[in-house]
């Protein structure tokens, strides 16, 4: 099965919110810190299935979110964030992105979202004519309250969508994870509960190499859980569970490549390149697992010259070493 990358977009986001969940970086640096920026991208994913036709995993942001102001209007985000909290050039919205590999909004045939979050559900109302598919505790927590503040689940973008396809993970067990879900019968597209940064945060598992975390992990470097911590707002202990099942899956996998939908580092921007005809090479594989070997040792712990730490570049954006 083909994958193909569908840049949607950029945002930025302040280097304690990837990376200080260890370093006790708050909620108040969370909302105050304009100092130590970086831009990040978007990605999700398009899966050429072939039974089941053109499936979306995420859909990154939409103009209007890029916009700001009408998105967000009555909402607590509208004072909360940055006009220029995201970047969406015209040939990287969805539309843009599934024109360039010969598809509508129309011709997709199902979404799979990995979580709630509005950086993956942005356009979803585009796709009000396709079952879309997500963990059963994040559909259960739509109405629930992201930082006290405003509703896990996005008014503007979902309100369309009729065909919600919660899911339940009762299929069998593989690597870390006690259960499955085949979305599509045949083996080759796994629904994996990731809890953590959502209450029903989902990863999958694409024909047992590619694994899509979402936001469950932002970059590789997220791998090494006990030194690398994304910034949490709550579910620590279960994000901390969920990479450590992620960590065992990779070792009973051991050509598994994890894609996530911000990893800005070196080996996100490699293989997202390595992916542009939707299939990855094998240099680009060896290379992947070169980069990784030369990352982790056998339990998936950092090599301290890689912990990342922000490079100022000025006017408070930076980039990671």
């Amino acid at each position: 099965m083909k994958i193909h990358p569908l840049r949607i977009g950029r945002t930025k986001v302040p280097f304690g919110q990837f990376y200080g969940g260890l370093q006790g970086f708050s909620l108040g640096e969370f909302a105050a810190d304009k100092d130590h920026f970086l831009w990040v991208p978007i990605h999700a994913y398009l899966l050429d299935h072939p039974k089941a036709g053109p499936v979306l995993v995420d859909t990154g942001i939409s103009p209007e979110q890029a916009a700001h102001v009408d998105y967000y209007r009555g909402s607590i985000m509208e004072h909360v964030m940055d006009v220029d909290e995201y970047e969406l050039p015209a040939d990287q919205t969805m539309p843009a992105q599934l024109a360039r590999l010969g598809y509508r909004p129309e011709d997709i045939r199902a979404v799979i979202i990995t979580h709630f979050h509005e950086d993956h559900v942005g356009p979803l109302n585009l796709f009000a004519h396709a079952p879309v598919y997500l963990g059963a505790a994040e559909y259960a927590a739509r109405n629930d309250k992201v930082l006290g503040l405003v509703p896990l689940a996005y008014p503007p973008s979902i309100a369309a969508i009729t065909d919600w396809r919660p899911i339940g993970f009762t299929g069998p067990a593989i690597g870390g994870f006690t259960g499955s879900a085949d979305l599509f019968g045949d083996g080759s597209v796994l629904a994996l509960p990731t809890p953590g940064h959502s209450p029903g945060s989902t990863s999958v598992l694409v024909d047992h190499r590619y694994l899509l975390t979402g936001d469950a992990m932002y970059t590789i470097r997220h791998l090494a859980v006990d030194q690398v911590r994304a910034f949490q707002t709550g579910g620590e202990a279960q994000y901390v569970d969920s990479v450590r099942r992620i960590q065992w899956l990779r070792r009973e996998l051991p050509e598994l490549v994890i894609l996530t939908a911000h990893d800005h580092t070196e080996y996100g921007t490699r293989l997202i390149a390595g992916l542009a005809g939707g299939e990855l090479s094998d240099v680009d594989l060896a290379w992947a697992k070169s980069y990784e070997r030369a990352t982790f040792d056998e339990l998936a712990n950092l090599n301290p010259a890689r912990l990342p730490r922000f490079v100022p570049s000025g006017d408070g954006l930076g980039h990671v070493a």
